[in-house]
């Protein structure tokens, strides 16, 4: 399990905006909102709020480390009893910063809508020789604060990630 900033030097380490934005605001964002955030997503109107969150989160930054929020948008999809609002992030170029950010819960016919969980899926890489392999990873905030580094993720697109997500809930994290 990891927690904060994963071990890295310079460039290396996710860029503090990208990082911030995604695993404290965002984060943030996701839990506090509960049912909100989906209703949001679901009506479309949960992109115009985020970008304006994105720029916020870059205020505190030095300029010259600002990062524009272009390609931040929103998908609300459903399968089966999974309700998601998939994050979709500025393009990550470094490990540790995210390519999909999904807030889920689960609909149960008897309970009603759960609380949100939080999904993300990020760049990686690892060292096979001289070469450099990229692949992803796949971690869940719990609500208390806690990060867990689930192992490999699949492929960058929304698809894939409900996919490993639904494998995750059926076993358990």
């Amino acid at each position: 399990m990891r927690v904060g900033y994963p071990p890295g030097r310079g460039d290396d380490a996710p860029r503090r905006h990208h990082h911030d934005f995604t695993n404290v605001v965002l984060r943030a964002i996701t839990f506090q909102l509960g049912h909100r955030f989906f209703t949001l997503a679901r009506e479309g109107l949960l992109a115009d709020g985020l970008h304006g969150a994105w720029q916020r989160a870059g205020a505190g930054i030095p300029e010259g480390q600002r990062l524009p929020s272009t390609g931040l948008t929103t998908v609300f999809t459903r399968r089966g009893s999974l309700e998601a609002a998939v994050v979709v992030l500025p393009q990550p170029l470094r490990a540790g910063e995210a390519y999909l950010v999904c807030g889920t819960r689960t609909d149960d016919p008897f309970l009603g809508p759960g609380d949100p969980d939080f999904f993300l899926l990020e760049a990686d890489h690892q060292a096979r020789g001289r070469r450099t392999e990229r692949r992803t990873r796949l971690a869940r905030w719990t609500r208390d604060g806690r990060r867990l580094d689930l192992g490999e993720g699949p492929l960058p697109e929304v698809g894939a990630l409900l996919d490993a997500i639904a494998r995750v809930m059926a076993i358990g994290s």
